[in-house]
This record gives C-alpha cells, structure tokens and sequence, in this order.
C-alpha cells in the first residue's frame, strides 16, 4: 500500500542518516562473506559528502546549535572539540566530536537531545561576522577549532555565532538561516563511539520549517570580543 511504501521510505532514509558512514542497523555495519567458514568483514563505502547540504543554509546553523548542545550535555569543553564535519544528502549530516572517553548515558543522551530541540524553539538569532582569519585566531581562540582555520589560502573568514551558546568559522558566503526556529526540528538520528580516539559521532538530520527560509543578514564589520559572544561559556 501506499502508506507501507511511505514507512519504508522513511526507515531507509533515517538509516542512511543514522549510520551515513555504511554501516546499517540490521548487520552492525558488516556484511559477512558466505562460505563454510567465517570470512572478513567487509563495510560498505562511505557515501560522498553532498555539497547541496553543504551549501544550504540550514547545515552551518545546525552545526552551530548540536555542538552548544552537546558540550552541555555531554560535560566537554566548547573549544577544540570539533574533530570532524561530513555533510550528507537530504539535509544529513554528522559531526564528530573528540574528548569523550566513553559512550555518553543514556540520561546525556536525553538531555543532549532535550538542548537541542529546546534551542531550535527559542527562536535565537545567529550573528554572522567576516574577519581576516588571523583577527579570528586571535580573538576566539580555539573556540573555532574547525578545519576552515588551517586553510593556508584562506585570508578571510566568516564567523556564525549563537549568543553564549556555539560559534564556528566557514569559508566567506556561506548561507545562513536567521534564527534558530527556521531549522523546524533537528533529529539526532544515531550516535556511535570510537574507545580507541575517544571519538562520538553524532548524526543528525534537518526538517526545515518552509522552503523558503529567512535568512540572516549580510555579515556584519563588527568584530566582538569572545567574552560578548560567550559571557558565561569559556
């Protein structure tokens, strides 16, 4: 029927989301080679990074928004935590996150969804600044501890930030929605820990509001100081 066929569709897409790397929830992430005898276990390639989330406007801010959430709930610092980024198709993503020595609770986990879902309700603005990438270095640290920081060709950068909540350096243009209500819902739709890095993978996926997002305004020529940006979280 045509609502079974809706159901299926919505699991495969939530597993491609959960588990964007290749691993499925039926196997584990392994696929067995038949035989009389066990043989090695072979994983699937990990799906090419989409640059249509990439370049959307919702990535960055969710971004932005799961990894204050996370560094609440899950107790690790804001700065110097982002170990990895990877942007998927239908607006999924995954976010890698390093100083995490085991697999959270699930009472973290509870909570670490509750901010995230909390933050997109409260409707908060984004700021978005541009700034030659050394001023950045210097004003905020490690607090934008993304890769665009070591691009040696990169003059300029832009700055989103949630106020005493997150903030992230990007390459210059990319879009942004205005506030965190344009997002519609985040799902954090699986979680995976690596013992041997102290690594949590968070994969999430975007349910925007509308098709037509409002977004934020042009970067501003202010540079504020980190302790405007994060008062009460350094």
């Amino acid at each position: 029927s045509s609502l079974a066929q809706r159901l299926a569709t919505a699991r495969g897409a939530r597993a491609m989301c959960a588990d964007a790397d290749g691993a499925t929830p039926e196997n584990g992430g392994a696929s067995m080679v038949r035989g009389s005898s066990p043989g090695p276990v072979l994983r699937a390639a990990s799906p090419e990074p989409s640059q249509d989330t990439l370049k959307s406007p919702y990535f960055a801010a969710a971004l932005v928004l799961i990894k204050g959430a996370a560094a609440q709930a899950l107790d690790v610092p804001l700065a110097a935590t982002t170990e990895a980024v990877k942007p998927y198709d239908e607006l999924c993503g995954r976010i890698t996150l390093n100083s995490v020595p085991s697999f959270p609770s699930k009472p973290q986990r509870t909570r670490f969804e509750r901010l995230v879902a909390e933050k997109v309700a409260e409707d908060a603005a984004y700021r978005v600044f541009s700034m030659p990438k050394a001023m950045a270095q210097e004003l905020y640290s490690d607090f934008c501890d993304d890769a665009t920081m070591s691009m040696e060709e990169l003059e300029d950068v832009q700055i989103l930030s949630l106020s005493d909540w997150s903030l992230s350096s990007m390459t210059l243009g990319v879009p942004v929605v205005k506030s965190t209500a344009q997002l519609g819902r985040v799902e954090l739709t699986g979680f995976k820990h690596r013992n041997e890095k102290g690594h949590f993978e968070v994969s999430f996926k975007v349910h925007p509001a509308g098709a037509d997002p409002v977004m934020a305004e042009a970067p501003e020529a202010s540079r504020p100081s980190l302790a405007e940006l994060m008062p009460s979280v350094q």
